[in-house]
């Protein structure tokens, strides 16, 4: 129930993202419900092709300001996605999903319990590095005092690791690497 809610959340924040930055000019929307709508009216004061390039963005045929079917790319929520680096989040992501990140000291090192990112039958954690966030397995060593010494494969010194938010950022990890298309209808 609550990875629905997270995902819903991480939706929701994509779409409001995404049409912050949308162009269309609602009061054609107002004027026109339909592609239908225009054939029916009468245009004897110019020609057809006259009328199709003045109402071409109303009829919906011009989707470049739309992007693609997910919300990727230079000034999205998710910036880029590499499979070697990871993802990128702008900083606006990044501040609403509220990250923490750790400095580490090299691939072994200590985590809270709350930092740990259970992924099926894999337990990992996501590392921060050169503005990419990884999600990297984990070798478990040993539990003191209520948190894991783990090492880590891929972890160098200087790295950073997420300590707050990997939650959310399981899901955005997820929703960048899905390769459905999510459209939008008007």
């Amino acid at each position: 129930m609550n990875s629905l809610i997270i995902i819903s959340l991480l939706l929701s924040f994509n779409i409001a993202y995404s049409n912050s930055k949308h162009t269309h000019k609602e009061e054609n929307h107002e004027k026109h419900d339909t592609i239908e709508d225009h054939k029916d009216e009468a245009h004897d004061d110019h020609g057809d092709d006259k009328y199709q390039d003045e109402h071409k963005e109303d009829r919906h045929d011009d989707h470049d300001d739309h992007g693609g079917g997910k919300s990727i790319g230079e000034g999205k929520a998710i910036e880029s996605v590499d499979k070697v680096s990871g993802f990128k989040l702008s900083k606006e992501a990044i501040k609403t999903l509220n990250l923490k990140l750790q400095t580490v000291d090299g691939n072994e090192f200590t985590i809270d319990k709350t930092t740990l990112v259970t992924s099926k039958s894999t337990k990992g954690i996501y590392r921060f590095r050169s503005g990419f966030f990884k999600f990297l397995p984990i070798k478990l060593l040993k539990e003191v005092d209520g948190k894991y010494l783990v090492n880590v494969i891929g972890v160098d010194f200087g790295d950073q690791i997420v300590t707050s938010g990997v939650g959310l950022l399981r899901v955005t990890d997820i929703y960048s690497t899905d390769e459905s298309e999510y459209g939008h209808s008007h």
